[in-house]
């Protein structure tokens, strides 16, 4: 049984995992999915922290999955590096693929003035996502997210560097970059033909990769691709 640590995207909580954490359980795995602490003064750091606390102590050795989705790949590296040896696989779900010292917004500089102009604007630090035509519903729980978290620089990520790693691309989305940075650093690519909001509107495909990847780890400890 693998647990699978599921950081979410911006903006949002762990009901943005959708269905994905009870598919999960279901199949025989443990799904992790906290709420961070959205608060101006957040960080990537602060959120790690928060998941590998959700996770708890004394995890096997190489038991635990960390997936990110969209900003959650700045948050699990970190909280690979927090886990330490209970690590045993990085997942990022469409997401940012930082190197040590870079930040959100490094990775994201169109969105970076706007974003920063808003927090100052509106006295409290926080972005709003803004509108999207045509809205999908879950679009309205969207909630302010922290200028600080695409802010702060994801540090000390040592340990990420050497465990084996998958990147999820959504063909329909804008996170073509990161694939390619994914792809440069070694990673296993899994395209599907989805938006960028797989949990939500493609769980089944969302959880058969991540089951495929945790079968792969378990039948092939030192192999990084899928089997």
């Amino acid at each position: 049984m693998a647990t699978f640590a599921l950081a979410h995207m911006s903006c949002a909580g762990a009901w943005a995992w959708g269905a994905v954490p009870d598919r999960l359980r279901a199949a025989g795995h443990d799904g992790v999915a906290p709420d961070f602490t959205l608060v101006a003064g957040a960080t990537p750091e602060s959120h790690a922290r928060e998941l590998t606390a959700a996770v708890g102590k004394d995890r096997p050795s190489r038991s635990v999955i960390l997936v990110g989705h969209s900003y959650g790949g700045l948050v699990v590296p970190r909280a690979a590096e927090l886990l330490g040896d209970a690590a045993a696989a990085l997942v990022v779900v469409d997401g940012l693929m930082p190197e040590p010292g870079e930040s959100g917004f490094d990775l994201r500089p169109a969105r970076a003035d706007a974003r920063r102009a808003e927090g100052r604007n509106r006295g409290d630090g926080m972005w709003t996502a803004g509108s999207q035509s045509p809205e999908p519903a879950w679009w309205r729980r969207l909630q302010p997210m922290p200028v600080s978290t695409f802010d702060a620089a994801v540090e000390s990520i040592g340990t990420a560097a050497r465990l084996p790693g998958w990147f999820v691309h959504c063909l329909r989305s804008d996170f073509a970059d990161q694939a390619a940075r994914a792809r440069a650093r070694g990673w296993n690519v899994v395209e599907v033909d989805g938006v960028h909001a797989l949990p939500l509107t493609d769980p089944a495909t969302c959880v058969q990769v991540l089951l495929t990847i945790a079968s792969s780890i378990r039948t092939a400890p030192h192999s990084h691709g899928l089997e």
